[in-house]
């Protein structure tokens, strides 16, 4: 009787560590947007790819060259704070073909927007035209604060 309550035993105890390893790893994919405040630019056609496969997290699309500069700089520091990265398509980028608009490369946002993307639905988004330079990375902030714990807490 006693060989029979071990080996039970060590099958819930096997049972019980599989189903926390199971947690762990499946955890660790939750949060699709972790990183230290890096902004990958990518050209239109690996942008059409993530979205397609992907699709999820804090994306940048870019048309006023003069200030884009300035707008990737304030979205890194905002992003740094909260540890996402990002993800930039440039319409100067030679890949980008200019008869055709962002929908082709599965982006909805409006352009010189950050926006956020969760399984490739647009959930939110943010223009950096409507604030002034000096509240622009506050406002930042909160967007990225809010967009992750809206659409990516655990």
């Amino acid at each position: 009787m006693n060989r029979k309550y071990g080996l039970i035993s060590i099958i819930a105890g096997l049972v019980l560590v599989l189903g926390v390893g199971a947690v762990f790893v499946f955890s660790q994919g939750s949060s699709e947007v972790k990183g230290n405040g890096n902004i990958e630019e990518l050209s239109p056609q690996a942008m059409k790819k993530f979205m397609k496969e992907n699709g999820t997290g804090f994306i940048i699309y870019s048309l006023d060259e003069e200030n884009r500069d300035s707008y990737l700089y304030t979205t890194k520091e905002a992003m740094k704070n909260y540890n996402v990265d990002g993800k930039e398509m440039n319409i100067d980028h030679p890949g980008f073909d200019l008869s055709k608009n962002q929908r082709y490369y599965g982006l909805t946002q409006q352009a010189d927007t950050l926006a956020v993307y969760k399984d490739g639905d647009l959930k939110k988004q943010i223009s950096f035209e409507e604030y002034e330079p000096s509240q622009l990375e506050a406002e930042l902030d909160h967007f990225i604060q809010m967009s992750k714990e809206t659409y990516f807490a655990n």
